[in-house]
């Protein structure tokens, strides 16, 4: 799936670290509680961005992020070990480049 905005998260207990990431651009870095606040803000933000986004999560809370958020923005989510990549940033590239 082909999407403009690709979204890293990257959670700990205490925060949900994001980077979105739109192709040619600078990634853009916020992070929110790790609460159902901070995840409201989250879902709601992949809801109104209005195309699919793909979705990369890592950490903590990765696959209820997954589980939560993964309907909201209707594409494609992928779940990936901090091994791989721990960073927001480096898992919004994560997004982007995977198949």
């Amino acid at each position: 799936m082909n999407s403009d905005l690709c979204i890293g998260i990257a959670s700990t207990h205490h925060s949900l670290e994001i980077a979105a990431l739109e192709p040619g651009k600078t990634a853009v870095v916020m992070k929110f509680p790790a609460t159902g606040i901070g995840m409201e803000g989250i879902r709601i933000f992949l809801s109104g961005y209005g195309k699919p986004v793909r979705l990369a999560v890592a950490g903590f809370a990765a696959l209820s992020l997954a589980l939560s958020l993964g309907s909201a923005c209707g594409g494609d989510t992928f779940i990936v070990s901090s091994a791989t990549a721990e960073q927001a940033v480096a898992l919004a590239r994560y997004a982007e480049h995977a198949a």
